[in-house]
């Protein structure tokens, strides 16, 4: 009952603030509090239902596009040790698309793994005078990502959280724990080309067919154009792959940032083919 009467109260108060215009005095203020204190205020958030400037994505939009990718597949390709996986959580919006995507296609068997440092941008990496991202922006505690996805409804049992550098997370130690050998759909959603050159690299082995990859941020900040981020990572590793394609599917796509592929992995037929038209 009292949390009840708190959400009209809460939004009350925000209308408050637009009508006097102080929202971006208040999102100033907040992202220059103590870490701890901008993670007890998001949790208030959640519990209140107040989701304004934790949603990154267009829900609606990126549910449409991941049950389109899912309906790729055949249903026995998204059972067992196969997976959803997801670099870059933040609070878990875009997992709790995915949960919902699978529940309406029935493929609710398919595991839901996340990968995150929980401790916001890194520092000191790839910076130049347009880039927009903060070191510690996105700042999101595991705590409040699964309070979160749970407040959206999201079975946490089906989903394996991994906190961590992607340096130091992203071994061959943590794939063998994971249990898992093969990826459905990539979420690339870690904006910086280092941590997509790890990410895309630990995902090698698990990509046994075909995967369809998002890349979220592959024209933010005009990266792409300028042979930076996504873009320039997934490039390099195609070409030291061989064994990988890519078509681009932009049937598939949630937002004009966003970049997806339907990544195969080649027989060893084709690659005779390509090494005997080569010579």
């Amino acid at each position: 009952m009292l949390g009840s009467l708190r959400r009209p109260v809460a939004r009350g108060g925000l209308r408050l603030f637009d009508a006097l215009r102080l929202r971006g005095a208040l999102r100033w203020i907040f992202r220059r509090l103590p870490p701890s204190m901008r993670v007890r205020i998001a949790l208030a958030q959640v519990r209140l239902g107040l989701m304004g400037g934790l949603i990154k994505v267009p829900e609606r939009n990126l549910e449409r596009s991941l049950e389109a990718a899912l309906n790729l597949f055949e249903p026995l390709e998204m059972t067992g040790t196969s997976a959803y996986l997801e670099f870059g959580v933040f609070v878990g919006t875009s997992m709790a698309c995915m949960s919902r995507a699978t529940e309406r296609v029935g493929a609710t068997d398919l595991r839901l793994v996340g990968f995150d440092s929980f401790q916001g941008m890194p520092t000191g990496e790839e910076r130049d005078s347009v880039w927009t991202w903060q070191p510690g922006q996105l700042y999101s505690d595991i705590k409040l990502t699964r309070a979160n996805l749970r407040r959206q409804g999201v079975p946490l049992s089906r989903v394996t959280l991994v906190p961590g550098w992607f340096k130091d997370s992203l071994t061959h130690s943590t794939l063998h724990g994971l249990g898992i050998d093969r990826a459905v759909i990539i979420m690339m959603d870690c904006v910086l080309e280092s941590s997509t050159r790890t990410a895309l690299e630990f995902c090698t082995p698990l990509i046994r067919d075909r995967t369809v990859i998002f890349f979220d941020d592959w024209s933010a900040a005009q990266l792409a154009e300028r042979g930076m981020g996504e873009a320039r990572a997934f490039g390099d590793w195609l070409e030291a792959h061989p064994e990988m394609s890519a078509v681009e599917a932009p049937e598939l796509s949630y937002e004009k940032d966003c970049k997806p592929f339907i990544v195969s992995r080649r027989t060893a037929t084709d690659l005779a083919s390509m090494g005997s038209s080569r010579t």
